[in-house]
């Protein structure tokens, strides 16, 4: 992530416009909203107001270009050649200058030269024709090329026209500059005299923001740069990620940003969020299916532009690499618990491991549910995990070490509890951990308990430390709980897949022809339903039980201002 620091700069209100013509055009910087921070200054500063008649200039003289353009009936956009020069100085004066250009183009002249040339176009195409004067319509169209051609003479050549509806794009492009120009100086802050603003810039192009600064200002200035503070929120820089990877982009920012030291998510979403679908999706033929349909949303996205479609087009072209990975995890799973279109009997489960009560395949849920109930468990287990060790990560990033023991403790809490549950039998037991158990209960369960409360208290204050220690023992139990709609949901999935099995007269793996109809209804409400419920429930378990771990989404994007 590339270093930020933030400049600070004083300069006279005079200059004030010019520096931040010189910043837009490099657009290298990005403004601090100092109303936000003028409670700071107890007085000393106050709001850099814009005056309303600036903006309504502005608006006016846009709308003015505006009607001239479609005077003259301008179709496509004309780049501007070299670019006018203006009056320099205040924004009054540069709108002003705009007035007074646009006054002295020749509009309404120019619209009946637009017109006749249009006439022109069809004169030449008359000339390639051959006219028999005898005839009524060949006198006519040689009156009107003698007509034409007299009228000729009078008229602004064609390069003149194009001339002046570039002039015309130049105004309109200078106008635009000037009301964005105007818009940004309503965060600055000011004195009596002097301009007060706030920036950041990344450090390759720290040395050219000052110099802009300076020579904007002929040297009459004061501009400090400094670190960013560490309660400051300072803007992130995100890098485009890859084509595959922008559905996850768009899931996990919709949550909000990352900040500066925080692990962005996108990356390693990419992998957790298809593994947990796939498990309350598992099925080998919809998960197939599913790749087909995002193979064919990627295909179509590289055959038009998305950005040309609407929003929910749009999302789901984007979404076609995300179809064809949550598919492939739907498959895997469906193998692992031998399921081909529900529990068809066609496949049989693959059984990958065993770590003591728990299964990792090689049952079918709807048969064998409290294995699944088990598996569920290990994989919250798993997945809240890999948040307190990016919550470990973000902490050691930021310096803040005395933090650094908080995710651990809980990391030993959260294990020390899974091990106790497997261990006992579950909570029908809990009468057994605090008899025989009670010295495993006190070095998995409290000691680590304790230790939370004594580093958070250490870190931010003993009431604090207290307030925490609840909270994570809680959050611990009913988040880790709430991974049991992994099961749940496999379940309904397995049930729903099984009805429609049933109700077509499939046995043993032997699909009759009569059944295909109802599978194919039957995958086709389940692959739409259940599919989006799994989905939000995939989501959720992200947004909520994984991100609340190590993501504040509280980061602000860098985007620096730049003329549009």
């Amino acid at each position: 992530m590339a270093e930020m620091r933030k400049l600070t700069a004083i300069i006279f209100e005079d200059d004030v416009d010019d520096v931040t013509r010189s910043l837009g055009e490099a657009g290298i910087v990005q403004f601090v909203d100092m109303r936000e921070k003028l409670d700071q200054w107890k007085g000393a500063l106050i709001p850099c107001t814009v005056s309303t008649q600036i903006m309504s200039k502005c608006s006016e003289l846009l709308s003015k270009i505006d009607v001239s353009l479609k005077t003259l009936n301008l179709q496509a956009a004309v780049v501007p050649g070299e670019k006018a020069e203006f009056a320099q100085g205040r924004t009054e004066e540069v709108l002003a200058d705009i007035e007074k250009r646009l006054a002295e183009l020749p509009i309404e002249s120019l619209a009946k030269s637009s017109a006749t040339l249009d006439r022109m176009l069809l004169l030449d195409r008359i000339g390639s024709m051959s006219i028999d004067e005898t005839t009524e319509i060949g006198r006519k169209l040689l009156e009107f090329k003698r007509a034409v051609e007299m009228e000729r003479r009078s008229v602004e050549e064609r390069q003149k026209l194009g001339e002046i509806k570039e002039g015309l794009l130049t105004l309109q492009e200078t106008a635009e500059t000037e009301k964005q120009v105007a818009e940004v100086e309503g965060k600055f802050a000011r004195t009596a005299k002097t301009i007060y603003f706030e920036a950041w810039v990344l450090d390759d192009h720290l040395r050219e923001a000052t110099e802009r600064i300076r020579s904007a200002t002929e040297g009459n200035c004061v501009v400090t740069e400094e670190p960013a503070g560490h309660e400051e929120k300072q803007p992130v820089t995100l890098k485009p990620v890859p084509s595959f990877l922008q559905a996850f982009e768009k899931l996990a920012y919709s949550s909000g940003f990352p900040s500066a030291h925080e692990v962005n998510p996108v990356k390693i979403m990419a992998v957790t969020f298809p593994m947990l679908f796939g498990i309350m999706f598992a099925d080998v033929g919809q998960g197939a299916l599913f790749v087909v349909i995002g193979a064919l949303l990627a295909y179509v996205k590289r055959k038009i532009k998305p950005e040309k479609v609407g929003d929910i087009v749009r999302y789901f072209l984007i979404s076609g690499e995300m179809f064809v990975l949550l598919g492939l995890s739907a498959m895997f799973w469906g193998f692992i618990f031998g399921e081909f279109f529900g529990p068809s009997g066609l496949l049989h489960p693959i059984k990958l491991a065993k770590i003591g009560p728990f299964y990792i395949g090689g049952f079918e849920p709807m048969h064998e549910p409290m294995k699944m109930i088990r598996f569920a468990i290990l994989a919250g287990v798993l997945h809240i995990s890999l948040g307190l060790i990016l919550k470990l990560v973000n902490n050691l990033r930021e310096h803040e070490f005395k933090r650094a023991p908080i995710p651990i403790s809980w990391l030993w809490l959260l294990w020390g509890g899974l091990f106790m549950w497997s261990y006992w039998g579950g909570i029908s037991s809990i009468s057994r951990w605090f008899a025989e158990g009670g010295m495993m209960l006190a070095a998995l369960i409290i000691v680590p308990l304790i230790l939370l409360v004594l580093f958070t208290g250490i870190a931010e204050g003993f009431m604090e430390g207290i307030g925490f220690g609840v909270e994570v023992f809680a959050e611990t139990l009913s988040h880790t709980l709430s991974y049991a709609r992994l099961m749940a949901l496999c379940l309904v999935h397995s049930v729903m897949n099984y009805l429609f099995l049933v109700l077509g007269g499939v046995e043993h793996g032997h699909f009759p022809l009569t059944s295909i109809p109802i599978i194919a209804t039957g995958t086709i409400l389940v692959m739409i339903i259940e599919g989006l419920i799994v989905f939000v429930h995939t989501l959720r378990l992200h947004w909520i039980e994984w991100f609340s771990k190590f993501y504040s989404g509280e980061g602000i994007p860098f985007k620096p201002f730049k003329f549009t």
